[in-house]
């Protein structure tokens, strides 16, 4: 295992397609005719209300889930994520929303949980130096990789989630909700990381509920509703188009608003005439 990050794919190269990836649970389907593509070099945001099968997809993709039809395929190939291990080997990478961070283990101890080096007597001075590495390389602002994970903050947690994520050289990382919880100062330090992963020719997907965050990093932007694709979108879209496509309702007080908002700059432009 090496801290620094491998090449991946060639930018623009696709690194997971989805093709009419179905899920069931019993009679309730919580996936449907699911079509998704993920470049390298390239941050796909995944969003969609609660109940949108956002969570569902991404366990299907970190092998939690097997998916009731449809096929993966990862690299140009086609695969079969059966375990969570078998998504890790390929190089799918996932970082929960709870992080699963142990608060009384410093950040070394962490990057290396369950992957130490010379587990039976523990090569500490080699792990330090690659976590060290590894950090500098994201640009990442922890103040010592001695210090306990309870003494940092929400973003320099979320910044030691995503570099663990990244010391098995993935080909994909999935980050859910990454920005949840956390100040203006901490979510742009997570949102920068996010940007720097992707310049290393990775691909990302992102789960959010924040659309400025989206916005801030995203390449395109996937909607989910009731378990099936409802569009594609770009950074530049409009709230109201998104909101339509997230809730399935035109009628809203985003669009509310932007026809109060049109109607009045006509009445000033008519007084103004």
């Amino acid at each position: 295992m090496t801290a620094t990050l491998q090449s991946a794919p060639g930018k623009g190269t696709s690194v997971l397609r989805l093709s009419g990836i179905s899920k069931n649970f019993g009679a309730v389907s919580a996936l449907t005719d699911i079509e998704l593509d993920v470049k390298a070099g390239e941050v796909v945001a995944l969003v969609g209300d609660n109940g949108a099968g956002k969570s569902t997809l991404v366990k299907v993709l970190a092998g939690v889930h097997q998916p009731s039809a449809g096929s993966i395929e990862f690299c140009g190939q086609s695969v079969t994520l059966d375990s969570p291990a078998k998504a890790l080997d390929l190089g799918i990478a996932t970082v929960f929303q709870d992080l699963a961070l142990c608060e009384n283990l410093d950040v070394v101890a962490n990057l290396f949980l369950g992957h130490e080096m010379s587990p039976w007597a523990l090569d500490e001075v080699t792990m330090e130096v690659r976590a060290w590495t590894l950090l500098r390389e994201l640009a990442a602002r922890i103040p010592s990789v001695r210090e306990p994970i309870a003494s940092l903050s929400g973003g320099q947690r979320q910044t030691v989630a995503i570099a663990r994520s990244l010391l098995l050289n993935p080909t994909l990382i999935m980050l859910d909700e990454p920005t949840a919880a956390l100040g203006v100062a901490q979510t742009a330090e997570v949102l920068n990381l996010i940007e720097r992963v992707r310049d290393r020719g990775l691909g990302v997907i992102i789960i959010s509920h924040n659309m400025e965050d989206v916005r801030a990093v995203a390449d395109r932007i996937v909607v989910l509703r009731l378990g099936r694709n409802n569009g594609v979108f770009t950074p530049e879209s409009s709230n109201q188009e998104l909101i339509s496509a997230i809730t399935g309702a035109t009628d809203n007080s985003v669009s509310r608003r932007h026809d109060r908002k049109a109607v009045n700059v006509q009445e000033t432009r008519g007084g103004a005439e």
